[in-house]
């Protein structure tokens, strides 16, 4: 009885499976004292993609072929006398295809079980050309292009969830589950040796969690909890030399990778050596055997982290005018991580022609984190709500390693074609122990005043304290303390004038007395305004702002940001074959810093306006120019949508939605394009289902996705693409 469906979410939602399109109520079906509904909906999507097949991977990463597109059943037991069960849920969806696929099920017996199951399957097709792309220039002798992201991702993520509960609805009930969340496939990566290389990296992490847990109701409104927690982590991806840029070596087999940056005008990864005009020549042979390079590289990284955690918790209104909720939990993780690295190659400016790192890593985390609230009921108007909440941690860890160096015994003769029998090999010893201690403590007090049905709200304070303490040598005391104590009036109303409208306001404001970091807030202010009004039971408006503030008046960053957010959505059905959906949300981020960098293009203009760092007092020798970076960012969110119905059996919609970005942040590299900060998404649908009776519904649905950025490509492949996306479909429910 089990049966299939698909549907698209609006950020993923589709025109063939809309859950406004809702054919006749589908009659009851009652057998074995249950009665039963059913749905399946199997159908087939035909995708025509023009232009970057990468980017629709990325955003939209749909695929052509048959589907099962929905799933459901329901079995529910009018008299709680079914055998074994009273009720049963189950659904799916994205089945033969979809990067998103999940089931969910649950299953009960009145006063004896509740058993819930999931099962999610992600896919990640990842490839944004322009992220760790180093820009490879075309006047590069050789100019290779870097077309593929390096940090491309093209995994698979499996995650199941299974819980029982025993006895719900006893005096002490009974809580087991199980999770675990699976992670593979192939991605790339990067590591410098010299020169960056492209890296294989096979994606390979699991996590296992086992739980039980017991409710204890011996007291009136009164729940004691306890729980445990038991976290297993296993991560086995490794990393190997990806095929990039190689090149033969003169005179002998085989060959070597120059790494991903290509910039022979600033000697990347070496410079030319006249008279050769290219540093690969027409044979595919490299010309300057004294050159970063790679050989090969493997790194694994066997990582081994168990983490029990112990929790006890209590929810009482035993009290007539007292409420009390509290909660502690302890967890002490293990983590066991070897590391075992090759280098073979030559890093130029050290003469090294190999290396290997290996040695044992152990780290473990203890952790306490409690919280406690208890909310008084002065009077029938006035509530007094206290609220504490601690958090802390501490990292030790600890690593032994070995590094075994092989370097060339003449550095002025020393190449690419210098044996390992030419190098001098040297070990080092070294045992690194540090550790990283965290702890946070805040509480907030707040009056809390009712007035009536149509108005109230609260006035607040919180205080907080966090302690950031890092011990980078046990050995030589050597160690980071930052103390910041946080200070933070609250305000917020609320008001009812009219049946159907509603409005909420929320205000804070916080100084802190210290940063972890120069573009740390100092000083943070949020305003949050909502309403919703529904003035007739057809037609729903709401609207929100959102507003966050913050700065840091340090000399040396004069920090400043902000992120604003507006929002509007209304939906009228004034008729049932007749209604309308919009949606409207603008946010404007902003983040300003003072910058020191290191930069000799005098045609661009942050470089030809720069000021001085070391004039100024910075202590950088290395990044002599100062600039006060602007980063913005402006984007409109925008959909709209119609559904109309000619005909009783027939049910159609329309609809467009948009994201257009627009953003500006200072340019330190001319080959480097504004990409993902000045873009337009554009995603029109529309769909039709008809009821042609006997329990079936046929639909059809197109849709249109439109990627375009506002900025040059880049020395890549471009990122612009247009696809339609066709699904037809059957769905036949009882």
């Amino acid at each position: 009885m089990m049966v299939v469906f698909l549907s698209f979410s609006a950020g993923a939602q589709t025109a063939g499976s809309d859950p406004n399109q809702t054919p006749a109520e589908p009659e009851v079906v009652k057998r074995g004292g249950y009665v039963i509904h059913q749905s399946v909906e199997i159908g087939y999507r035909e995708v025509d993609l023009s232009g970057s097949a990468q980017m629709y991977n990325s955003l939209v990463n749909l695929r052509s072929g048959p589907r099962f597109l929905d799933q459901s059943l329901s079995m529910q037991s009018q008299t709680h006398e079914g055998q074994p069960f009273d009720n049963l849920f189950i659904n799916s969806f994205g089945w033969g295809g979809d990067p998103n696929n999940g089931l969910r099920a649950r299953v009960d017996k009145n006063k004896w079980y509740d058993f819930r199951a999931n099962f999610r399957r992600d896919q990640n097709d990842f490839d944004y050309n322009l992220l760790a792309n180093p820009l490879n220039p075309p006047t590069s002798s050789p100019s290779i292009p870097v077309t593929s992201s390096p940090h491309l991702f093209a995994t698979r993520r499996r995650m199941s969830d299974f819980d029982l509960t025993i006895l719900p609805q006893s005096k002490i009930d009974f809580r087991i589950g199980y999770s675990r969340n699976n992670m593979t496939g192939p991605s790339y990566s990067s590591v410098h040796e010299g020169t960056d290389a492209l890296l294989y990296q096979a994606w390979n992490t699991t996590l296992n969690s086992y739980r039980f847990g017991a409710d204890v109701k011996l007291l009136p409104r009164t729940v004691i909890s306890y729980d445990q927690f038991l976290d297993y982590y296993k991560g086995d991806t490794t990393w190997q030399l990806a095929p990039f840029a190689q090149a033969l070596l003169p005179g002998t087999p085989g060959t070597v990778e120059l790494g991903l940056p290509i910039d022979t005008a600033n000697n990347t990864p070496c410079a030319i050596v006249p008279p050769a005009t290219s540093l690969i020549d027409s044979t595919g042979t490299l010309t300057n055997t004294a050159c970063n390079a790679y050989f090969n590289y493997n790194r694994s990284n066997r990582i081994r982290t168990s983490t029990p955690t112990e929790r006890v918790s209590l929810h009482s209104s035993y009290f007539q005018r007292l409420e009390l909720t509290a909660s502690y939990a302890y967890s002490s993780a293990d983590m066991n991580a070897p590391l075992d690295e090759l280098f073979n190659g030559l890093i130029q400016r050290s003469g090294i022609r190999q290396e290997t790192v290996t040695g044992p890593g152990h780290a473990t985390r203890i952790s306490n984190v409690a919280d406690f609230s208890a909310t008084v009921h002065l009077s029938e108007h006035f509530r007094l709500v206290d609220t504490f909440r601690f958090w802390d941690y501490r990292i030790p860890e600890r690593f032994d390693s070995s590094e075994t160096d092989w370097t060339c015994t003449d550095t002025t003769t020393c190449s690419l074609l210098t044996p390992l029998s030419g190098t001098t090999q040297s070990v080092t010893n070294t045992n690194d122990q540090l550790s990283f201690n965290q702890s946070w403590k805040r509480n907030q007090v707040d009056l809390v005043w009712d007035a009536s049905q149509h108005f109230g709200g609260r006035i607040g304070f919180r205080y907080g304290d966090k302690v950031f303490h890092h011990i980078l040598d046990f050995t030589t005391g050597d160690e980071d303390r930052i103390t910041v104590h946080e200070y933070t009036p609250l305000l917020a109303l609320w008001a009812r004038p009219a049946p159907g409208l509603r409005f909420n306001f929320d205000w804070e404001h916080t100084n802190n007395d210290n940063a972890i970091v120069r573009i740390g807030s100092r000083k943070e202010a949020r305003y949050r305004i909502q309403s919703n009004y529904t003035p007739k039971p057809w037609a729903s408006f709401g609207a929100l702002i959102n507003l966050w503030e913050a700065s840091n008046g340090n000399f040396f960053t004069d920090y400043r940001g902000h992120n604003r957010n507006y929002g509007f959505t209304a939906n009228l059905t004034p008729r049932e074959r007749l209604g309308f959906d919009f949606a409207y949300n603008y946010n404007d981020t902003m983040q300003n810093a003072f910058i020191c960098f290191n930069d000799s293009d005098t045609t661009l203009p942050v470089v030809a306006n720069a000021g001085s760092c070391t004039a100024n007092g910075y202590n950088d020798s290395k990044n002599p120019l100062l600039t006060y970076g602007r980063y913005t960012n402006n984007t409109h969110d925008g959909s709209a949508t119609v559904m109309f119905k000619p005909h009783t059996r027939v049910t159609a919609r329309v609809g467009y939605g948009i994201a257009s970005v627009g953003g500006q942040t200072p340019q330190f590299n001319s080959l480097q394009p504004l990409g993902s900060l000045q873009y337009n998404y554009h995603q029109p649908l529309a769909n039709i289902a008809i009821d042609i009776g006997h329990n079936l519904t046929a639909r059809a649905g197109w849709n249109y996705y439109q990627y375009g950025e506002g900025s040059f490509v880049g020395p890549t492949e471009p990122r612009y693409f247009h696809a339609n996306n066709a699904t037809f479909s059957m769905r036949w429910a009882f």
